[in-house]
């Protein structure tokens, strides 16, 4: 099932297609599903999660949202800083784009 392995998990929707950032062992993960969330879609090597950023995450929520444009941003606080993240391509990979206080 989605996000069934993540703590502080976040859920989106777009397109029939739904996508889960949430915690594991202090780090944020990226994983999404095809049917509902009733089994993650894997990955294209394989892997049923993404890391989306190997900096230590503070115990909070994440924010996801799918834009429009398809890009997928993910919303993380870490070291009391809001720090967001981007992905152009389904989760495969992530980009730190920038911080706030």
């Amino acid at each position: 099932m989605l996000a069934d392995d993540l703590t502080k998990a976040q859920i989106c929707e777009r397109d029939g297609l739904v996508y889960a950032a949430g915690l594991s062992d202090g780090q944020a993960w990226f994983e999404w599903s095809q049917d509902s969330g009733a089994t993650k879609a894997p990955f294209r090597d394989g892997s049923a999660a993404k890391l989306i950023s190997a900096e230590s995450c503070d115990d909070e929520q994440p924010a996801i949202e799918v834009l429009q444009t398809g890009e997928i941003v993910v919303a993380l606080a870490q070291t009391a800083l809001v720090k967001t993240y981007v992905t152009r391509d389904q989760g495969e990979h992530w980009e730190f784009i920038g911080a706030v206080e």
